[in-house]
């Protein structure tokens, strides 16, 4: 009898409990949304003091988009979803280069852990159609792929090509991979430009021109963390390659697309100016800027454009891109400079966009908003296949929206939404297409929980995604851990 009246108590204590947990609940929320505005009025000021043009911070899409942060901050329920929310309104923003995420290192790490950053190899790859030589180069970042881009030209160079395709259609950018990939085919050294910092906008009312940077000592070196301290410190900094061998002087065509962003546009601009170089496929994304990490409340990383880009031969390329010589669907760009190399003239070449069909062991991973679209390598999924066109991926998701695509390491292809059907639920089949350009997939996750992913390829334009949970994840507290000084498991 004395147990029963321990565990039901009277109705009034039982709503008073329920009010003060309403309360408590409340409570946690109103300092969570709290906490959130501070991030989104810290980001307002790095912004403000930091950006390459503080007259662009005074247009209507900039402030608008400002007080659409601010309401996501007070609107979001936790941190991920603000994250989410904020690089979802920045895709459209008034210019590029601009991040959030969480990070296990401030800025100043982070800087130093990409000077010495290596991918770990294919980064750059070089194949053979007989005697012409194709270079598949899918990202600008890491040591090892300028070294592997060195090594391609001593191989082109010593077997004789008759030809180069370049292959930048995947390639949306980072650093100094760019450097050897321009320098071989150049005889001579070639000013393809400067970046403009807020001194010079500050300053002036007009873009700079050649002429403005041809007294300058052109900026050299290998490290980013220079390089970003130096191009704030002047108002311009001025670019220049110089010839490296062996040298390749035969035709070059440099294969482009949609996705070819930020420093692969550095390079498709400068190759640009050589006359043995024709470029085919789609205008490139017109993302050119130089971004800086920045350090935000809460343990969050802010990358922001510190300085704009402009071309000796075309000026901005931000929100512009760069034009082909030949524009063809960039699925069909290898096909009409393979024909091309071989002797076609192009204007008789039939192109067909085919799409080729996933084979089963194509690695397979989801890269997305909550692993930083594969940077945080460690929380990138693999798909394991399992046969009969089914591959099957587990993945671990904090509360909020999530947006994601699934593809190869190298983003030969992805599979995405289609427009106006992004959505995708859990316990529910999304069809997925495959194509260059889908839209991402957005999912919303109510609670933290393990999800299983489950990619049936039934055509090579179009999949089924079955998103199944799990279980939902276990706060964690110390007695769950084996020790005190362990993290904490739940399985």
């Amino acid at each position: 009898m004395q147990a029963y009246y321990r565990y039901n108590l009277p109705a009034h204590l039982l709503l008073l409990l329920a009010i003060l947990s309403a309360s408590f609940a409340c409570l946690a929320n109103n300092q969570t949304q709290t906490d959130l505005v501070r991030v989104a009025d810290d980001i307002s000021q790095i912004i403000a003091s930091n950006h390459y043009n503080p007259t662009e911070l005074l247009g209507p899409q900039y402030l608008q988009l400002q007080e659409d942060v601010k309401h996501a901050a007070r609107a979001a329920q936790s941190q991920n979803e603000f994250i989410s929310n904020f690089n979802t309104l920045w895709k459209e923003g008034p210019f590029s280069h601009v991040n959030l995420a969480v990070s296990e290192r401030n800025a100043a790490a982070t800087a130093d852990f990409y000077d010495s950053f290596k991918i770990g190899g294919g980064g750059a790859k070089l194949t053979w159609q007989a005697d012409i030589a194709v270079l598949t180069v899918n990202t600008m970042m890491g040591s090892d792929t300028i070294e592997e881009i060195a090594m391609a030209y001593r191989d082109i160079a010593s077997k004789g090509a008759k030809a180069l395709i370049i292959d930048l259609r995947q390639n949306e950018g980072g650093a100094f991979a760019i450097v050897p990939l321009v320098s071989h085919l150049l005889t001579q050294a070639l000013d393809s430009g400067m970046f403009v910092s807020r001194q010079w906008n500050s300053a002036h009312q007009k873009p700079p021109t050649k002429q403005d940077i041809l007294a300058l000592k052109p900026w050299s070196g290998w490290s980013i963390k220079s390089f970003w301290r130096d191009v704030q410190a002047v108002p311009l900094t001025r670019i220049q390659f110089v010839p490296m061998a062996p040298h390749f002087g035969g035709p070059v065509y440099l294969l482009t697309s949609q996705k070819s962003a930020s420093a692969t546009e550095f390079a498709i601009d400068a190759l640009a100016n050589l006359p043995q170089v024709t470029i085919i496929g789609e205008r490139s994304a017109g993302k050119m800027l130089s971004q800086k990490m920045f350090d935000v409340t809460g343990s969050l990383l802010l990358s922001l454009p510190i300085a704009d880009y402009y071309s000796t031969r075309v000026g901005r390329i931000e929100g512009k891109g760069i034009a082909p010589d030949i524009a063809v669907p960039a699925n069909a760009a290898m096909e009409m400079a393979m024909a091309i190399a071989n002797g076609a003239d192009p204007t008789t070449v039939n192109i067909e966009e085919n799409i080729d069909k996933i084979t089963d062991n194509t690695p397979l991973y989801l890269f997305g908003s909550m692993n930083n679209w594969g940077k945080n390598w460690s929380d990138t999924p693999k798909f394991d296949y399992r046969g009969n066109g089914h591959y099957v991926a587990k993945i671990q998701l904090k509360q909020g929206t999530w947006e994601f695509k699934i593809a190869p390491m190298n983003w030969s292809f992805d599979y995405g939404a289609k427009k106006g059907s992004e959505a995708a639920y859990i316990g529910n089949d999304t069809k997925l297409i495959k194509q260059a350009n889908s839209k991402n997939i957005t999912l919303t996750v109510k609670n933290d929980t393990e999800l299983e992913m489950i990619l049936n390829i039934s055509t090579a334009k179009q999949a089924m995604l079955l998103i199944d949970s799990l279980k939902p994840i276990l706060p964690c507290t110390p007695s769950m851990r084996t020790n005190q000084n362990t993290p904490c498991n739940i399985y």
